[in-house]
This record gives structure tokens, C-alpha cells and sequence, in this order.
């Protein structure tokens, strides 16, 4: 018995394990450590200082008259955040909320050294941006490997990297918590990584990074009731990742299939109508005309059931499939759906987005509330960027300067606001913009939709 014990230990102590410092006496002096993980993860994680500058006209207790001096302020707005530098070039993603509308952009190696950047690249639907740092010479930065993120398992150890609160780099642990979470409020169109590894605020761009330190996704938001970690953390996988950098650094923007659908989740109720035994699948609401989805057949009420292969069971799946699915650009998917108590197999050719009208886009002018908002129909492309409805049409505010560019008014829209109404008239075009504002010179009435509400506003 005590031979076999002997051999037992001895045979654990020789054992290489990742991460496990080499015993000094005896077992019980093991000490676990992912300092090799982090020694070659770090390097490639950066603290990102953003800079906006926002010009205002100090005000004395008269509405709309500037101060004694006359002279403008400019209020300089700093925001903190972290990336990985993912090109030894110096490619840098972060997420987009840490730098948009940033003029100024300061990256921060590990080491201390210091680079301006630029914005290449951008990609809303995953709340990612690219960085090219400025170098004054052609030597090659640390850059952190992508790892497989569609491999990582419930439990598997990750660790978070980054600048929370703007202490300095630091390295939380912890695992796995769950794959293929879905989390609306960050983003429709994935599934997140999420871990019990702390991430407090500062630490959105920075890496998250398995046990052999490759990066398996890109930290991006944490769910909290107080601001600080609670210990549910969501990343974004480095798979996505990895097609948003290749995409932006080779093509400069990012290139997706489109479907053309809009649907909602089965219910068991919805399932038992439709002859289905189980809850599965989206159920078709809206088909935008001319969309891939209308060339494949589909109508609303047909529930889809797979695409490519792929169970769909819920919205955020389809979402996701279709954005995982860069490689089926103009290829014929199999697509599998179910319409009066049927399943019907077919195929769907996705095609590219298009493109923004920008063609319908008008700069109002004249003495109106609107004079210097620029303004442009919908299409499937802007409705997507604005998170409306697919099928939404009318006429929408896309550039509203800062302050109304004639003083005798306050500027009635917002950025985003789609015109339902101007005087009363009904707003499809953007001549009917025009048009409505020409009516009248006194007073003018809007009706718009912003944020999901209807808002009236009265202006004169």
C-alpha cells in the first residue's frame, strides 16, 4: 500500500501541468500560478485615453446671450478604457463607446510608452473599433494571438486584463461562467462569453484570455446594479472579433450577409397552433420586399427552424447565424422552415446589405426650425444602424448641429428622430420635409418618434 501511495505522488509530481510551478519539497508546497499566461498576454493590452471636445456658449441668467467676455468654452470630455493590440503593426480593437466621437485618441502600452491613434474602422453591431497607433519607426509592437473561443467550455479559467477605474494594468481570475449568452442590452446580433472574472469600469476593450494567455474575446459590459462587478462579466468571442479586424483591415468596413426577415420567438402556445411539439424556432413577422428571405419564399408566420445547418431557436440565434455566416455571401444556405404543419426545405442566397440612400439625403435650408439638419429617407441599411424596425419608412434627422442655426428658434430634433409629421402633413420624402417647412413662417408643429416614443413638439 505505502509502495503504491509512493508511486501515486510520484507519478502527480511529474505530471506537467499548464500554469503549476515546478514543487520545491513536496506536494503540498505546489503553487498554482497563470503568471506564464499573463507574461504573454499582457504586453498586447493597452490603457486608451479618449479625448471629445464640446464648444459651449456660457450663458447669464438671459436665455440664449453669451457671457460678459463674449468668448466661447471648451469643455474637454476624457474617457478611459482599455484595447489589445491584435497587429504588431499596431492594430489595436477596443469597443466603440470607449473612443466614439473621440478627437483626441492616447494609447498606453504596458511598458509606458505612449502613441496617438486613429480610428480605421468601426463596427456598431458588436460594439467594436479598430485603431491604427501612429509609430515614428517600423518596429513591431506585442501582439496578442487569437485564440479559439468556440472551444471554450463551462468552467474553463480566464483571465480579464485592463485598466479598471484607471489604477494601472491589472489581472482578474475566474472561469467560464456560461457560453452563447445573450445579452440585448450590448448587443442583438451574439452570444457572449460571460465569466465570474471581475470587470469594473475601465476595463471595456481589454482582453480576456484563456489559461495559455490567447485571447478569447474582447470585454465589453458587465451586469450590475451598483456600476461595479458582481461577478457577471460578458465578452465578446475572439471569433467574431477576429472577422471584424480582417474585414476592416482588408477591406475597410465590415461585410455581411443580409436576410431581409424580422421575426419573434415561437411560444408554446404558437407551437401547439402551428402543429410544432415543441417551442423552437422564429416565427416570421415582416418580410422587407426584394430581401434574400422574400426570394427564398418566406412569409410571415413560417417559422424557421435552421439555417445552414444551425437549429435556430430563438431570434438572437438567427441574429447570430447570420452574422457569423461572412463566408455564405452570395452562396446558397439551406434553410429549413416550417409553414402549415409542414417542414419545407429550400434554400436562401444571403447577400450583401445595402447601401445607405444616401442619394435621398437633404440639407434644409430657409427660415425654419431645421435650417442646417441634414435629413434622409430610410432604408434596410440606416433602419439597422438606428436599431428600428426593418420594414420602418419615412424620413430621418442623420446630422443636427449642436445649436439651432438661427437664434430666433430651439432646434426641435434630435439625431436619430424619425419625422412622422410636420404642420399636420404626413412626412414620407424628404421633399415632403421641405415642403411641409416652406408652409409656414409663425409657428411649426412635429411629430416624431424618438426612442421608441412618440413625441409632439411645438416650436415658433
Amino acid at each position: 500500500m505505502n509502495k503504491l501511495l509512493t508511486l501515486v505522488i510520484a507519478v502527480v509530481v511529474a505530471m506537467p501541468v499548464v500554469g503549476v510551478a515546478a514543487p520545491r519539497k513536496n506536494v503540498q508546497d505546489v503553487r498554482v500560478t497563470f503568471s506564464k499566461a499573463v507574461e504573454k498576454a499582457e504586453p498586447a493590452v493597452v490603457n486608451i485615453y479618449a479625448a471629445r471636445v464640446n464648444t459651449n456658449v456660457p450663458k447669464t441668467g438671459l436665455q440664449n446671450m453669451p457671457a460678459v467676455d463674449g468668448r466661447m468654452q471648451e469643455r474637454i470630455a476624457r474617457s478611459l478604457g482599455s484595447g489589445v493590440i491584435v497587429r504588431s503593426s499596431g492594430v489595436v480593437v477596443t469597443n466603440l463607446h470607449v473612443i466614439d466621437g473621440a478627437q483626441a485618441i492616447k494609447v498606453v502600452l504596458s511598458d509606458g510608452r505612449e502613441f496617438s491613434a486613429k480610428k480605421v474602422g468601426q463596427d456598431e453591431k458588436l460594439d467594436l473599433a479598430i485603431l491604427q497607433i501612429y509609430r515614428s519607426s517600423n518596429e513591431a509592437l506585442p501582439a496578442a494571438k487569437f485564440g479559439n473561443s468556440d472551444n471554450l467550455a463551462v468552467g474553463d479559467v480566464v483571465l480579464a486584463i485592463g485598466n479598471p477605474y484607471g489604477i494601472g494594468q491589472s489581472v482578474s481570475f475566474g472561469i467560464v461562467s456560461a457560453v452563447e449568452r445573450s445579452a440585448m442590452q450590448l448587443s442583438p446580433y451574439a452570444r457572449f462569453i460571460q465569466t465570474d472574472a471581475s470587470i469594473n469600469p475601465g476595463n471595456s476593450g481589454g482582453a480576456l484570455v484563456d489559461s495559455t494567455g490567447a485571447l478569447v474575446g474582447i470585454n465589453a459590459g458587465i451586469f450590475s446594479k451598483s456600476g461595479a462587478s458582481n461577478g457577471i462579466g460578458f465578452a465578446i468571442p475572439a471569433s467574431l472579433v477576429e472577422r471584424v479586424v480582417n474585414d476592416i483591415t482588408t477591406k475597410g468596413t465590415v461585410v455581411r450577409p443580409w436576410f431581409g426577415a424580422e421575426g419573434q420567438m415561437v411560444t408554446e402556445m404558437s407551437a401547439r397552433e402551428a402543429g410544432l411539439q415543441r417551442a423552437q424556432g422564429v416565427q416570421i413577422a415582416s418580410v422587407l420586399p426584394g430581401s434574400p428571405a422574400m426570394r427564398a419564399g418566406l412569409q410571415a408566420g413560417d417559422i424557421i427552424l435552421s439555417l445552414d445547418g444551425n437549429a435556430i431557436e430563438n431570434p438572437a440565434d438567427l441574429n447570430e447565424q447570420i452574422l457569423a455566416m461572412p463566408n455564405l455571401l452570395n452562396k446558397d444556405a439551406k434553410l429549413v422552415y416550417w409553414r402549415g404543419g409542414k417542414r419545407i426545405d429550400t434554400t436562401v442566397t444571403l447577400t450583401a446589405l445595402p447601401d445607405r440612400k444616401t442619394g435621398s439625403q437633404l440639407l434644409i435650408k430657409g427660415y425654419n426650425p431645421m435650417n442646417s439638419v441634414k435629413v434622409e429617407e430610410l432604408g434596410p441599411a440606416l433602419a439597422a444602424e438606428l436599431k428600428l424596425p426593418m420594414g420602418t419608412k419615412g424620413v430621418v434627422a442623420i446630422d443636427v448641429p449642436g445649436a439651432p442655426a438661427l437664434e430666433a428658434f430651439s432646434m426641435p430634433v434630435e439625431y436619430g428622430d424619425l419625422i412622422m409629421a410636420i404642420n399636420g402633413s404626413t412626412i414620407r420624402t424628404v421633399g415632403d420635409v421641405q415642403q411641409a417647412l416652406e408652409s409656414s413662417r409663425k409657428e411649426w408643429s412635429f411629430r416624431l418618434l424618438r426612442g421608441g416614443k412618440v413625441v409632439n413638439i411645438q416650436t415658433r
